[in-house]
């Protein structure tokens, strides 16, 4: 992982995008002593969105085996989403 000011980043877009492209490097721009964006590489963005539904689906399974009256019947979903 780097660390570059957004001036820095900016006077070499060009090769700070290659850092993250070819590199595969997460690159933290600042502000100031202010991290203010984040560059990297699309299959990590995935990686982080998958892990981020599965902690939210282990959250919903959690719930329901504390209390499965909540559940909705997979009917009653299908009609209010239009698919019955």
């Amino acid at each position: 992982m780097t660390t570059l000011s957004v001036a820095q980043a900016e006077k070499d877009f060009a090769g700070t995008l290659r850092r993250v492209t070819t590199g595969h490097e997460t690159v933290i721009l600042q502000r100031g002593h202010k991290a203010v964006a984040v560059m990297m590489p699309p299959d990590m963005v995935e990686a982080l969105e998958d892990a981020a539904d599965i902690r939210e689906a282990d959250k919903a399974m959690m719930e329901h085996e504390k209390d499965p009256s909540k559940a909705v019947p997979w009917e009653q979903v299908k009609r209010e989403a239009g698919l019955a």
